[in-house]
């Protein structure tokens, strides 16, 4: 069997695509690798709702921002964890644009400019598991993106409080009944007018212990 380590280590989230199309053969693939992803019980709660259109995509990227702008606003509020994350930005002009990006929720309006975007709702009623197995459905989407050479982002904004899912289902005519369905989170996705870089990741001895928690001796 191949290893995929490679892949899996140089995925990137794009953010900036082309408008170059992306083809129904290459949708299905995507749609294909959401289907064989694991869930529990095998109950695949996964729908994956295809949208193209500019209008449709404009309103979803709208809704992102409302989204991302209120947990900001809410996160600012509640704790210094903005605070934290851009102390290291010693330029105060570029650390008040960076505040400003996220509590606005500019940050998540590059959701609809993607060429598709992909949105990733579970059933829920007999379902216990869906939000873990939709997260395994949308990396499933990210891995084959890139490996297709597509650009791809993971967007929560449009997931994230009650009114903003409300707006999302009633934009798209998801089923708003109690115990339905659970809109997990969008992905934009298309080819990719940006080459990230890496991001920091934790080192591996940072992250794993032996036996218990705590323990960082390997046996």
């Amino acid at each position: 069997m191949a290893d995929i380590i490679d892949l899996i280590s140089s995925r990137r989230s794009v953010r900036r695509f082309t408008d170059d199309p992306v083809s129904d053969e290459v949708i299905d693939k995507l749609i294909e690798a959401a289907r064989w992803a694991p869930s529990g019980e095998n109950e695949q709660p996964w729908r994956l709702i295809v949208v193209r259109d500019p209008d449709t995509k404009a309103k979803i990227a709208e809704i992102a921002k409302l989204g991302t702008g209120g947990r900001v606003t809410a996160e600012y509020s509640l704790s210094d964890y903005w605070q934290r994350k851009f102390a290291g930005v010693k330029n105060p002009e570029t650390r008040a644009r960076l505040f400003k990006t996220m509590y606005t929720g500019q940050a998540s309006e590059f959701a609809g400019n993607a060429p598709v975007v992909i949105v990733v709702i579970g059933e829920l009623y007999d379902m216990f598991d869906t939000p873990y197995d939709l997260s395994c459905a949308i990396m499933s989407i990210l891995l084959e993106a890139h490996s297709l050479g597509l650009g791809a982002c993971w967007v929560h904004g449009p997931s994230v409080y009650p009114s903003i899912v409300k707006k999302m289902k009633e934009l798209l005519k998801i089923p708003t009944g109690m115990g339905q369905y659970k809109l997990i989170a969008t992905v934009s996705l298309g080819w990719p007018a940006e080459s990230p870089k890496a991001r920091e990741k934790k080192e591996f001895e940072d992250i794993v212990f032996w036996e218990e928690f705590g323990r960082k001796e390997r046996p």
